[in-house]
């Protein structure tokens, strides 16, 4: 049996990608979509059949696997973790793309941009635009810092978020009286109840970060306007869309940096604003200066524009599961064909060798 798209013994180069695609729900207005995203989608995927899914999930899912086949060189698919039969592929030569699964394979757990642990690093701080402090998963640290970053900032209020991923709960957004919104997560359809801030009522059954440092951090509470996510790879910002949650590639008029955004998010006021799109690009790559050393391959960054007329860093995220909102695929798929070596799993070693294998 040959072994296809990857290197061959004393052969360094690599010829082909494996596409990561999960089976999503189809929305029951799928419809709306253009008939070349589902003729793709039925071609690799399956009949469509009109469910329940939800529509901007199912047209993202689709517009990936869409660019992924038009761009990217010699595209294998690997659909819910299996590859196609017939012939074995080698994976750890093989550059990746698609959205990590949820239950992913070992040499998907190889690679990550490590943007998610992006509160862990210091040399962002002068870019977030408000205070910001990291406390341990304990009962006292966070106890203390929400207490001090409240007094710090009378009147305001603060947020807590959980540094780690799989994020386990939400954002919790903090009242300057101490206590916070809080629906129980046995009970989601019971009405939020306002009660006093804690953080295991807060996380849940998250008890597995007990004692973890740096697991928490606490911001305190500014208006953030004009939210926009650029994508990087390679450390270049190249491309972006404002974050409009009915917004979707389809929704692209062919602009690398969309240029609509809603000056509240949520609002549903969209307005046009190039400068401030390619003001967000410059500054992100000047943030990528300042973090090079840890991140590497796609992430994201999201920005806003504080009442300083000034951006500033919202949060990081890994490129592979974030949202798209109205991006132009385009350019991002060209940048990561580009940069092969970046999105291809370092072949395991010690022990973690024995668990690799050639998938067939």
């Amino acid at each position: 049996m040959r072994v296809a798209y990857g290197r061959m013994d004393g052969d360094d180069r690599m010829s082909g990608w494996l596409i990561d695609m999960q089976t999503v729900k189809p929305p029951a207005d799928y419809g709306r979509i253009p008939r070349r995203l589902l003729d793709r989608w039925e071609s690799i995927m399956g009949a469509i059949t009109p469910g329940d899914g939800d529509f901007e999930r199912f047209v993202e899912q689709s517009c990936r696997l869409d660019a992924a086949m038009r761009i990217l060189p010699a595209p294998v698919v690997r659909v819910d973790g299996r590859l196609p039969d017939g012939v074995r592929y080698d994976v750890w030569t093989m550059p990746h793309y698609g959205p990590r699964p949820m239950r992913p394979r070992l040499d998907r757990l190889m690679m990550s941009s490590h943007a998610d642990s992006y509160a862990r690093f210091r040399e962002l701080e002068p870019f977030y635009g408000r205070d910001t402090r990291l406390a341990a998963c304990t009962n006292e640290s966070v106890d203390n810092t929400v207490r001090d970053m409240l007094a710090a900032h009378p009147g305001e209020g603060c947020v807590v978020k959980l540094t780690y991923r799989p994020k386990y709960c939400p954002l919790a957004h903090v009242h300057p009286d101490g206590t916070f919104d809080h629906r129980d997560p046995m009970e989601p359809d019971s009405p939020m109840r306002r009660i006093p801030f804690d953080l295991w009522t807060w996380l849940g059954g998250a008890f597995g970060l007990e004692g973890e440092p740096d697991a928490i951090l606490v911001q305190r509470k500014v208006r953030m306007r004009y939210e926009y996510r650029v994508h990087m790879v390679a450390g270049r910002a190249v491309c972006g869309a404002g974050c409009i949650e009915r917004f979707t590639p389809l929704d692209n008029h062919g602009e690398r940096f969309d240029p609509r955004m809603e000056e509240t998010r949520g609002n549903g006021r969209i307005e046009s604003h190039p400068f401030i799109a390619q003001l967000y690009a410059d500054h992100a790559e000047q943030v990528h200066k300042a973090i090079a050393g840890h991140v590497t391959g796609h992430y994201t960054i999201d920005l806003y524009l504080g009442d300083d007329g000034r951006p500033h860093v919202l949060e990081l995220n890994d490129g592979a599961n974030s949202g798209l909102y109205a991006l132009h695929m385009d350019p991002l798929l060209e940048a990561i064909r580009d940069n092969p070596r970046m999105f291809t799993p370092p072949r395991p070693a010690g022990r973690l060798s024995e668990l690799m294998e050639v998938e067939s």
